[in-house]
């Protein structure tokens, strides 16, 4: 009789759980009490997760995988309180393990930018000056009153970016001090100081020394969460993005090298060099968003690195903007990878995961017609890009499509339409062309498209319909051939304006019949071509003889991007 009472008591209890449609059980990875350590853990992988927590929530629904949440759980045991959790498993229903919580916590909206969130972050500054002119005398001239690199905590949402200038007073009286190493964290620091608050003094300052300042803007691996093997000679790819805010550069080459780091956005002698490569200053001057190859030699260990870019240029007047590092580590593991398959392991609770896939704004880069002062980056990216309704285009030198689920994704693609919203309906206008072709991702991987490039004229007829502000819509498997945990974040909107070239009073300039000569660059900055020409057609010809690809046109009054 004491057998039958435990197996039914057993079996009551599997049953209740089964049937518990009023909980959902989710596994929350604990990125610490407070938003530097969740930046520490998520944005830069300076330490490991606190851990994980199983819960079964008693709500009707489920939190979204691969959101941060700040909440209190309300848990009896621990000293646990408010806490940020990143959301890596969620179930349909409650299950017989982890904790339960009866009192539904208040997790309210997720953090949509961790990285970028109010939060304490290190900087190094030095001291410029006490005046501004001073301060701009010293800049412009590569000098500083001194070479002490303070080290201050300051309260700001977006991290500052070496070669910044500051006026601020962090506790040494108001100066005027250039950034020389930021970082998103905070760290160990004599100073602290408040940007938010109105009773401190802090103000971003810009000189114009009317020389060339080339800033490395970004370095990221081609893949995250790739395998990084030493000495195995497996080619990978880091894409860069460069360009120059100051004058033009008139004599010299730039010299591209890229590092293996302990240290983020800082470089030592015994850091490992894995690539460099050589640009033109015509190709620099435009600003150049391109790839370097590399493999990780057998002399690097074993362990967590990241990737840094270093430019060098004699006529730059800020060198203290030309190193730039991974925002995340790449791991290297021993040069031979495993002979015997690595177990899976089984997952608890283990119902099928899905894949949802969207597109990575911070990995994605737009250039259009008549935007000068558009950001490229669509995250960073405030303006609305500027397009000929009769013959321009929408460039993406890289597109990122990431799988934020938590199963691989299935093969699909990339279509793009107009609207008059950001919203996919039958009354959108769809890209005639051909669809680009997105492979399977893995969960938390990145899948990378490069030269990807829309014409106006394959939206039909729209020189006399699109005029004015409107939509291109870039939407992830709108066949809907994956099915995803979330089939509302596929579409990525961007704020055009069309125009009609042709609707301007004045007149067109005409065009020289007097020959003049043009320098044709491929998309790793190397010379290809130089030709005599007498019109713009006869520039675009130049490329009849020329492979397909992406190519930078030097001529004597502008320098442009075409898609051959």
């Amino acid at each position: 009789m004491k057998k039958i009472t435990l197996l039914v008591f057993s079996f009551l209890t599997i049953i209740g759980w089964s049937q518990s449609s009023n909980y959902r059980y989710h596994e929350l990875q604990d990125l610490g009490s407070t938003i530097e350590s969740a930046i520490a853990i998520e944005c830069i992988q300076h330490y490991s997760p606190v851990g994980v927590r199983e819960v079964n929530l008693k709500q009707n629904f489920k939190l979204e995988v691969g959101k941060i949440y700040k909440a209190d759980l309300g848990l009896t045991y621990g000293n646990f309180g408010t806490r940020y959790y990143k959301v890596t498993y969620a179930h349909d229903s409650g299950v017989d393990m982890g904790d339960v919580v009866d009192t539904p916590p208040n997790f309210g909206a997720p953090i949509t930018d961790l990285c970028n969130s109010l939060s304490r972050k290190f900087i190094r500054p030095i001291l410029l000056g006490s005046t501004l002119q001073e301060a701009q005398n010293n800049f412009c001239s590569s000098l500083t009153v001194n070479s002490t690199r303070e080290t201050v905590n300051i309260k700001i949402a977006k991290s500052l970016s070496s070669g910044d200038v500051c006026y601020m007073d962090f506790g040494k009286g108001a100066n005027y001090y250039l950034i020389d190493g930021a970082d998103v964290e905070s760290g160990d620091a004599d100073y602290e100081v408040d940007s938010t608050d109105n009773n401190s003094l802090f103000s971003l300052v810009a000189f114009n020394c009317q020389k060339p300042d080339l800033q490395a803007v970004s370095v990221d691996p081609e893949t995250i969460n790739d395998n990084y093997y030493r000495g195995s000679g497996i080619g990978k790819r880091a894409y860069y993005y460069i360009r120059n805010i100051g004058t033009n550069i008139e004599n010299t080459n730039t010299l591209l090298t890229l590092y293996l780091t302990t240290s983020r956005n800082f470089i030592t002698a015994n850091d490992i060099k894995l690539a460099s490569s050589g640009l033109e200053r015509e190709y620099v001057n435009s600003g150049v968003i391109s790839a370097l190859s590399f493999s990780i030699p057998y002399n690097a260990s074993i362990g967590k690195y990241y990737l840094t870019l270093k430019i060098t240029n004699r006529e730059d007047i800020n060198t203290y903007n030309n190193i730039v590092s991974s925002v995340s580590r790449i791991t290297i593991k021993d040069g031979t990878p495993p002979t015997t398959p690595i177990p899976t392991p089984t997952p608890t609770p283990a119902p099928i995961g899905k894949p949802d896939l969207i597109i990575d704004p911070n990995n994605t880069l737009a250039y259009s017609d008549d935007c000068f002062d558009c950001n490229p980056t669509l995250s960073e990216n405030k303006k609305r890009h500027r397009i000929n309704n009769q013959s321009g285009s929408l460039r993406f030198p890289i597109v990122s499509i990431k799988n934020i689920g938590t199963a691989m994704s299935s093969t699909t693609n990339l279509r793009f339409y107009v609207s008059s919203d950001a919203t996919l309906d039958t009354s959108d206008i769809k890209y005639n062309g051909n669809p680009v072709s997105i492979n399977a991702i893995k969960p938390e991987e990145l899948f990378v498209l490069q030269g990807v490039t829309i014409f106006s004229t394959n939206f039909g007829n729209i020189g006399s319909t699109l005029n004015g502000n409107w939509n291109i819509l870039m939407v992830v498997d709108d066949a809907k051939t994956n099915t995803e945990l979330n089939e509302n974040n596929n579409i990525t909107a961007i704020p055009v304006t069309f125009y009609n070239p042709f609707a301007k009073t004045a007149q067109d300039k005409l065009e020289s019949q007097e020959s003049y000569s043009i320098n044709i660059y491929n998309f790793d900055g190397q010379k290809v071509l130089t030709k005599e020409v007498k019109t713009k057609e006869e520039e675009n010809k130049s490329l009849d003889s020329l492979k397909s690809g992406i190519y930078i046109i030097k001529s004597k009054d502008e320098t442009r991007k075409v898609i051959k």
